[in-house]
């Protein structure tokens, strides 16, 4: 969600609405499912013309427990791409690429 938000602002940013708190509220809408699209509009801070962009964001996020966090991978995660990729085997660029991409990154939040 927190990427969502930050794909969304910056378009936002090249269509230069981001001065407009109540049209980011709304053209957010676009981007979501419709049962979020709903939901979201039943928040005070969507409504709220006095409401800020930020606080509406923020009101969003509180409905979503765990949102900003990252996943936290452990070492087992870890394993599994090592015997998912013995299994599969490296044999080529592309595979290897592949395998160090899922390696690394899971790796890296160790």
């Amino acid at each position: 969600l927190p990427t969502f938000f930050e794909e969304y602002e910056t378009i936002a940013h090249e269509a230069g609405i981001t001065a407009n708190k109540d049209r980011m509220k709304k053209e957010v809408l676009r981007y979501v499912d419709a049962l979020t699209m709903h939901f979201w509009r039943t928040l005070d801070t969507y409504s709220g013309a006095a409401n800020t962009w930020i606080e509406f964001k923020t009101e969003v996020l509180s409905h979503y427990p765990g949102a900003e966090k990252l996943p936290e991978a452990t070492t087992k995660d870890l394993k599994m791409i090592v015997v998912k990729h013995a299994k599969e085997g490296v044999s080529n660029t592309q595979s290897l690429a592949q395998y160090h991409r899922e390696f690394a990154t899971t790796a890296k939040s160790l």
